[in-house]
């Protein structure tokens, strides 16, 4: 094994494969010609504009804005559109792209872009609850959006440092606290 392939499983088991996609942003806001917006932010990295225009629908779906931003106001979408084309492999984006055009079929043959937040949420609750014997590609690719969406979503820094309980540098272990000792609140991964 050449040291590339030994970087890059090193990278990938301790989870710095995940902020790859996004470590060149970082690095432009340091240069002051380089001004990071929403603009340059361009989805289209891997999915069409169509395509990230739904999954984003989706995210937002999956976690609205409430007391806490949505998935789209933490950029999850842009998170995910850079992890799928700069870290997963070629056949498992093959398989989600397959399966996500099925699940794209479901949806714009419902309308979802025109439906209210609640018919878009009773939409995908039934594509969720659907039987085992009635799981297809539209169901699996909604579970992995699912997913990927929540678990990028506590990764990313708003989430971890504002609304999750959160220490930088940590400290004493206590395996033994309870929630209300915490604040009511759950661990930043």
């Amino acid at each position: 094994m050449d040291r590339r392939q030994i970087l890059k499983y090193t990278a990938m088991l301790t989870g710095t494969a995940i902020c790859a996609p996004l470590t060149g942003i970082m690095l432009s806001g340091c240069n002051d010609k380089a001004k990071v917006t929403s603009a340059s932010l361009a989805p289209s990295v891997f999915f069409s504009a169509a395509d990230f225009e739904l999954l984003t629908q989706i995210m937002d779906v999956i976690l609205p804005k409430t007391d806490t931003p949505s998935a789209s106001e933490v950029k999850v979408n842009f998170i995910l559109d850079g992890i799928f084309a700069n870290v997963y492999k070629a056949d498992y984006q093959q398989k989600f792209t397959t399966l996500f055009k099925e699940l794209s079929v479901l949806l714009k043959s419902k309308n979802f872009s025109t439906l209210t937040k609640s018919e878009r949420e009773s939409l995908l609750l039934s594509v969720e609850a659907r039987p085992e014997s009635e799981r297809d590609n539209a169901y699996w690719s909604y579970i992995d959006i699912k997913q990927q969406t929540v678990a990028f979503y506590l990764s990313t820094e708003e989430i971890a440092e504002n609304h999750l309980n959160y220490l930088p540098i940590p400290g004493e272990y206590k395996p033994c606290v309870s929630v209300e000792d915490l604040g009511g609140k759950a661990w930043a991964i």
